[in-house]
């Protein structure tokens, strides 16, 4: 939970959160196995349409702890207390399934507050997601379970990856 740091004393606002299972990785194969085709983006790996929160509600779980800690970050780190006026929705919604030697181009989130990433299943030697920008960066080791979550304006990628890793994506705006 918090600001991660890396060796240069870089500080980013990216939560860590653990929630194992909350997501099966059998749920994503009978997805991938019913959505078979892949997007096209910078995501090189196969990945669902941005839009599969609207084509099921296997990932409502997931969706709602997602939301909920949105909120506690802006309240805690941020302190603005979300009112009923506004709320916080998922705007778009991905799975995403790399094998060996698949990678996500450097991009980021903007203009949605929050991006997020659930970690479903991942080997051992998956690559990590780095943060930042040229020498300023911080990766972090995916581990089942993990939720991060962090602003949506903060660069990341994914370099080629030796192990496979299935992970669900969201985008977190306000309405």
């Amino acid at each position: 939970m918090g600001y991660m740091i890396d060796e240069v004393n870089l500080v980013l606002p990216i939560y860590k959160y653990s929630f194992p299972q909350l997501i099966t990785k059998q749920v994503c194969k009978d997805y991938k196995k019913n959505h078979p085709q892949s997007n096209t983006s910078n995501v090189k790996a196969w990945h669902s349409e941005y839009n599969t929160h609207e084509t099921t509600d296997v990932f409502d779980p997931l969706i709602d702890i997602t939301l909920n800690k949105c909120y506690d970050i802006s309240r805690e780190d941020y302190n603005t207390d979300i009112t009923n006026e506004c709320k916080f929705v998922i705007h778009s919604l991905w799975l995403t399934m790399y094998k060996q030697k698949d990678y996500t181009l450097t991009h980021h989130h903007f203009p949605f507050q929050f991006a997020a990433c659930y970690y479903v299943d991942v080997k051992d030697d998956s690559s990590p997601i780095t943060f930042g920008i040229n020498n300023n960066t911080t990766s972090i080791q995916p581990e089942n379970g993990m939720l991060l979550i962090w602003l949506g304006m903060i660069p990341h990628k994914v370099m080629q990856t030796k192990g496979k890793r299935t992970c669900i994506c969201m985008n977190i705006g306000m309405d």
